[in-house]
C-alpha cells in the first residue's frame, strides 16, 4: 500500500519536511480556487502581558492551475490579516508570537497583505522544480502529522512552524526535489532576506544566498507510515557577531558582523494508527532537533516532541487534535553579550494542546491552551486560551 502510495505527487509532497513541500505538488488540472476566512480570540490568563483579549481574523484566497503546459503547473496564495497587537517579539518576554496566523503577514511586510506565487515543473517522474515565492507557513501547515495538512494545528509559532533562522516567513527562490523511493532529496536556494517589502525586491540577493538540503527517509513501521529527515542550511549573509558586543564601544571592532549562519537537523513523524484506505488519515508522534551555530544564528538547539492527528473518536475523523512541547536554547554567546548590559536571557520552553472539529464541509471551529516559560528572566510564565472559527469555501 505504502509503496503504491509514494508514487502519487500530491501525496508525494505531505511526506516531505515542510521545507521541501511545494516542489512535489502538482496542481489539479485546470483552475482550482478557495477562499478562506479564520477568527481568532486569545485571552492571556497569566503572565506579564496586557491581560486584554487580541482578536483577530485572517483571509486566504488559494488559487492552482494544473497542466498549464505538459508537467506545468502555478499555485498562488493572497493572504490578508488584521487585528489587535499580538504576544511575542517582546511582548510578555516571549520571542515566539503565541499565535502564527494573526501575525503574518502584517509584522513581516510594509502592509497587511502578500502574495506568494510559485511555478512548477515535473520534469519527469521522480524530479521536479520550482520557482517564485513560497509562502513558508503553508509550507509547515501542509505535513502530514504536525502541520495538520492545513485543516488546523499548532498556533504558537515555536511548534506549529518550527524557526532555524535561516528559513524567513517568505522566501524567493527555486527547489529541485528528486524522489528515488525510499528517499526524497530536495535542495532550495532561496535569498537569504525575508520576501516582502519593495526594499526586498530592490536588492535581490545583495545580502546573501541560503543553500537548504533535505534529505527524508520514507517507511513503514507495522504497517504505518514513517518520515525520518535530516536537513542542513547555510546562509551566506552577514550577522552580528555576538563577541564584538562585549568589546568596549570605542573599539573598532564593536558590534561587528560574522559571514555565514547554519543549521543542522533531524526530524520525524510516524504514524502509531492510520486508516488503511487512506494512510494519511490518523494520528501519531513527530519530532525534531536542531542546532544552529550560536554566532551569528542566535539559536544554539532547539527541541520539539508531540503527538496528533486525526480525531480517533468515532465518526469526528475529520477533526484534528495534538499535544506538543518545544524549547529552543539560545546562543550562549548572544546570553553573555546580553547579559553585559543586564539584560538576562534565558531558553524559551511551551507546551501547547488544541482541538479543531469539523463542524461540516467548510466551517471548523476549535481551541487552544499553552503555557510558555518566557526568555526573559524578569516576566512570569504566561498561560493563553485561545478559540477559532474557520470557513472554507
Amino acid at each position: 500500500m505504502l509503496a503504491r502510495f509514494l508514487t502519487r505527487p500530491t501525496l508525494l509532497a505531505v511526506l516531505l519536511t515542510s521545507a521541501s513541500l511545494p516542489a512535489a505538488v502538482r496542481a489539479q488540472e485546470g483552475p482550482q480556487f478557495s477562499f478562506g476566512f479564520t477568527t481568532f480570540a486569545d485571552a492571556p490568563v497569566a503572565g506579564d502581558a496586557d491581560d486584554d483579549t487580541r482578536y483577530s481574523w485572517r483571509a486566504d484566497i488559494k488559487m492552482s492551475y494544473g497542466e498549464i503546459w505538459t508537467g506545468g503547473s502555478i499555485s498562488g496564495h493572497l493572504e490578508y490579516n488584521d487585528g489587535d497587537d499580538f504576544v511575542g517579539l517582546g511582548e510578555g518576554g516571549l520571542v515566539w508570537p503565541t499565535n502564527t496566523f494573526a501575525t503574518l503577514p502584517a509584522i513581516t511586510s510594509d502592509n497587511q497583505t502578500t502574495l506568494s506565487l510559485t511555478l512548477t515543473q515535473q520534469l519527469s517522474n521522480t524530479t521536479s522544480v520550482s520557482f517564485g515565492k513560497f509562502n513558508v507557513i503553508d509550507l509547515a501547515e501542509a505535513t502530514p502529522l504536525l502541520g495538520g495538512q492545513g485543516q488546523g494545528g499548532f498556533q504558537y509559532l515555536g511548534i506549529g512552524a518550527p524557526s532555524n533562522f535561516v528559513l524567513p516567513p517568505y522566501i524567493f527562490g527555486g527547489i529541485l526535489t528528486v524522489n528515488y523511493a525510499p528517499m526524497i532529496y530536495t535542495l532550495m536556494i532561496y535569498d537569504a532576506n525575508n520576501a516582502q517589502g519593495e526594499d526586498f525586491w530592490d536588492d535581490l540577493f545583495e545580502d546573501g544566498v541560503v543553500y537548504n538540503g533535505t534529505a527524508t527517509y520514507t517507511t513503514q513501521i507495522n504497517g504505518r507510515p514513517g518520515f525520518y529527515s535530516l536537513n542542513i542550511a547555510h546562509s551566506t549573509k552577514k550577522g552580528t557577531d555576538y563577541e564584538s558586543l562585549l568589546l568596549s564601544p570605542d573599539d573598532q571592532s564593536f558590534a561587528g558582523t560574522k559571514d555565514g549562519l547554519n543549521y543542522t537537523g533531524v526530524s520525524f513523524q510516524q504514524y502509531l494508527w492510520n486508516d488503511p484506505q487512506n494512510p494519511m488519515v490518523g494520528w501519531g508522534v513527530f519530532g525534531q532537533v536542531g542546532f544552529g551555530d550560536g554566532n551569528p544564528n542566535p539559536l544554539d538547539e532547539m527541541f520539539l516532541l508531540g503527538v496528533g492527528g486525526n480525531s480517533p473518536l468515532y465518526g469526528r475523523e475529520s477533526d484534528r487534535w495534538g499535544l506538543a512541547w518545544s524549547k529552543y536554547n539560545w546562543s550562549d554567546k548572544l546570553g553573555e553579550a546580553l547579559g553585559a548590559y543586564g539584560v538576562n536571557l534565558e531558553d524559551e520552553s511551551a507546551v501547547e494542546a488544541f482541538y479543531e472539529a469539523a463542524l461540516t464541509e467548510n466551517w471548523r471551529i476549535g481551541g487552544n491552551v499553552m503555557w510558555v516559560k518566557p526568555s526573559f528572566e524578569s516576566y512570569d510564565d504566561y498561560t493563553q486560551v485561545g478559540f477559532r472559527i474557520r470557513a472554507t469555501f
